[in-house]
């Protein structure tokens, strides 16, 4: 296939946007490692970080034979225009990375091959095919073009002897410079045993941790570690395996090795009093911890398997040992309502944790929660470069993707305060007084995105259809709305929803006027003709009494869901000569956004509508 590869570019694409740790570049250990395995083989290799330069590619000294791009969810639309850059160069591109490894198919329309998972034996067994050594069939882990179609090859076993990987050589990025103002990464495991919902980890890496040994993780401190200003050690759970934690931590400190370290930790790290004092002892500066959420019913759906007692607890004791906390928050859970973001402000400032990241749940491609949201058609789009943890990109079950949104980023504000960065100064805390007042700048550039581009966006998909449904009246004011009787039965209206619908709008001003006969609403199934003739007759008598005719179809059964899709149809078309009628599907995990967007044409004030919603939800007892 085309000329033997002899030369190599790896390249990292750059986030999309900027964030918190935007000006501390760390780079991906993926691409670095890959190389050096390259270039131990012969081959000639560069490595592009983006985030580390961003060189014209166009002019850089060096002509590859194979483009290999690493690539997250949000780097995903750069890394795909540089697949396609290459690609019309006649240069063959592999992808690889947790997106692609997920979404074989739609990267393979942007590159000639896809690695998934680990390519630390599937890369060079690939390139050893392109230079006619055998052939593709065999290599676990790879995706590829084959005559038209796409072949899938099984993945392989996860990798296990790590420590016979080479130490990552950081020369090998383009720009790069080491010393004072450098961060390395250092992997000492992978894999994880945890089940978030959210998180990708077990599919890439395994549920079972696999280690290198401490002989080996120190020969790379000593290499890269005490050539740079800090280390952060990139593993899901550093601390995972605490008694093999503890031998790294003494021989740091027997050696004497003057380092600073970060790690990602758990929140039962802070119950081993040993464990924090060998921690602080061999110079660990920060932990990054994911404390997710106060409310227990949103921890319990992470399967997070910590309590808020916990968080609380690590914090407090991670501070008593003199060691930094980056705390991690998610909203946007099944149970997360808007007053649960703000107490989680609260709770942040009272803990005194020292930064954080407000993230918003972010279904990445390859975790459960992603196949959940897609299945309920709850995805807003597949513009890649927002699933970052900074966008709302699905509905929400208690908010709206623009609340959802908007409460994030006030979030934010409100931690990231100028008094909260002068308060800092006055501790002499310069490190995080200078991240505080980088990130209270950051937030202000976030909030004149509100005013266009994305947040807009949201915005006039909540406001929308309001406007639009409007239009189908010629009164300025909707304050009567008819209901036909036999509308609940077409498509088996479960009682709870019901009266809470009626309620809410009762709730809201709205007078509701009701036409034709009774029916119960234990029929599943859809109405036969006779049914539908019977209420488009109903709807012509309301029509005359009323501003607006509301036809509530329900999907909350779902052996009738797409029998109800399709009464939905029915009547679109039945109803396309009656503009004084609105056909609204509701089910379960979309009511609050459906009733929201409803209320909106009666009110123009969301924050009126929510808490009329909740007191409905309150005074009800249904769980819709």
């Amino acid at each position: 296939m085309g000329r033997p590869i002899r030369r190599v570019l790896f390249i990292e694409p750059r986030n999309p946007r900027p964030h918190i740790f935007s000006r501390v570049a760390i780079p991906r250990l993926g691409s670095i490692l890959l190389g050096t395995i390259l270039r131990d083989q012969g081959f000639e290799v560069k490595v592009v970080v983006e985030e580390v330069h961003r060189p014209d590619l166009e002019t850089l000294d060096f002509n590859p034979d194979l483009v290999c791009i690493s690539s997250i969810t949000p780097t995903t639309p750069r890394a795909h225009l540089l697949g396609d850059y290459y690609r019309q160069q006649g240069i063959p591109v592999v992808l690889g990375g947790p997106h692609p490894s997920f979404t074989p198919e739609e990267s393979l329309e942007h590159a000639d091959f896809v690695v998934c998972g680990e390519g630390d034996e599937a890369l060079p067994e690939l390139i050893a095919a392109l230079n006619g050594e055998h052939g593709f069939e065999t290599i676990g882990n790879l995706c590829y073009h084959d005559n038209g179609t796409i072949r899938k090859n099984p993945w392989r076993p996860f990798f296990q002897d790590l420590d016979s990987l080479p130490i990552p050589d950081y020369s090998l990025i383009h720009g790069w410079r080491s010393g004072k103002q450098a961060v390395i990464s250092i992997a000492t495991s992978r894999g994880c045993p945890f089940g978030c919902r959210f998180c990708s980890v077990i599919l890439l890496f395994g549920r079972q941790f696999r280690y290198n040994s401490v002989d080996r993780i120190m020969a790379e401190i000593r290499q890269n570690g005490t050539q740079a200003n800090h280390i952060f050690f990139c593993d899901d759970n550093f601390t995972a395996d605490r008694n093999r934690c503890k031998e790294l931590l003494e021989r740091i400190i027997a050696e004497n090795l003057k380092i600073e370290w970060s790690a990602q930790v758990r929140v039962e790290a802070a119950k081993d009093p040993e464990l924090l004092s060998l921690m602080a002892r061999s110079g660990c500066f920060l932990v990054y911890i994911g404390l997710e959420s106060i409310n227990p019913a949103t921890l319990k759906s992470y399967k997070k398997a910590q309590t808020v007692e916990d968080i609380r607890y690590c914090v407090d004791t991670f501070h008593d040992h003199g060691i930094k906390v980056h705390g991690m928050f998610i909203f946007g859970s099944e149970e997360d309502t808007i007053q649960v973001l703000r107490d989680t402000v609260g709770f942040s400032q009272e803990i005194d944790v020292d930064s954080l990241q407000y993230l918003i749940l972010t279904p990445i491609p390859g975790t459960p929660i992603y196949d959940e949201l897609q299945s309920q058609d709850r995805l807003l789009h597949h513009d890649w470069q927002y699933y970052d943890g900074h966008h709302a990109v699905f509905v929400p079950r208690y908010m709206t993707p623009y609340e959802l949104q908007m409460e994030t980023l006030r979030a934010m504000k409100h931690f990231y305060t100028w008094p909260s960065v002068l308060k800092r100064l006055w501790r002499r805390d310069w490190f995080f007084a200078k991240l505080k007042s980088h990130g209270r700048l950051h937030l202000r550039r976030s909030f004149k995105e509100v005013k266009a581009g994305y947040f807009q966006q949201l915005k006039e998909q909540l406001f929308g259809k309001a406007r639009q449904w409007r239009r189908l009246t010629p009164h300025r004011r909707i304050r009567r709305v008819g209901i036909p009787e036999d509308i609940w039965g077409l498509t088996a209206w479960e009682s709870g929803p019901r009266e809470f619908l009626l309620n809410f709008l009762s709730k809201l001003g709205v007078e509701i006027v009701r036409e034709g006969p009774e029916t119960e609403t234990a029929t599943a199934g859809l109405a036969d003709q006779d049914q539908t003739a019977r209420l488009m007759a109903e709807v012509a008598r309301l029509q005359e009494k009323t501003d607006i005719v509301l036809l509530p179809i329900w999907e909350g059964i779902e052996n009738v869901r797409q029998k109800a899709r399709e009464a939905q149809q029915e009547l679109s078309q039945l109803l396309a000569t009656h503009r004084q009628a609105l056909a609204l599907s509701f089910n379960p995990t979309l009511f609050y956004n459906v009733c929201m967007q409803l209320g909106l044409l009666f009110k123009s004030r969301p924050r009126l509508i929510r808490r009329i919603y909740f007191q409905t939800l309150g005074e009800l007892g249904t769980a819709v």
